[in-house]
């Protein structure tokens, strides 16, 4: 097999930059990679939580943005400011929040197929957990997407069951 050549990624990100559809805004730099290695563009439109397996990497290019994490049943902010990195570890669910005109990479591991991915969903007034799914990681970009959306369509997932608040859909989500 012929390596690749290196890629200039300012370049890449300028080629590809309508490619980045909300509600995530990301894309794979090098799909065939045991890398997930992604560029993901701001703003998003998420209030999901995403636990993954693996630890995640995070390298803020432009841009300053927060990571909300579930810190022992407490949402808790984590600042990553441009030229930043973050290391979120496995399991630790989090939510990055991404402003208009960011860029950040994230580098995670391809997943072990005995391992699922998980999105949860919690409620902005009390912390309940409003939902969660669980799936095999195959295709980051659609199966993130697909289940964000599956669960914005619908306002009974949406509402808390111990409160009663309703979770907003984020504004520009897809």
């Amino acid at each position: 097999m012929t390596e690749p050549g290196a890629i200039h990624l300012m370049q890449w990100i300028e080629a590809n930059a309508q490619a980045f559809l909300p509600p995530v805004a990301n894309k794979e730099v090098f799909p065939e990679s045991e890398f997930i290695f992604q560029i993901i563009r701001g703003p998003n439109a998420r209030n999901d939580f995403h636990i993954d397996p693996g630890d995640e990497i995070f390298y803020q290019l432009a841009g300053d943005i927060t990571v909300q994490i579930m810190d022992n049943g407490k949402r808790r902010d984590v600042a990553v400011r441009e030229g930043e990195v973050f290391l979120c570890r496995a399991g630790t669910p989090h939510c990055p929040i991404r402003p208009p005109a960011t860029w950040g990479l994230v580098i995670e591991r391809k997943r072990r197929p005995d391992e699922l991915d998980r999105l949860a969903w919690f409620c902005d007034r009390c912390q309940v957990k409003l939902h969660e799914v669980a799936f095999t990681c195959e295709d980051i970009e659609a199966q993130l997407r697909e289940a964000i959306q599956t669960f914005n369509a619908s306002p009974s997932l949406r509402t808390c069951q111990a409160c009663g608040a309703v979770l907003p859909v984020p504004v520009g989500a897809r």
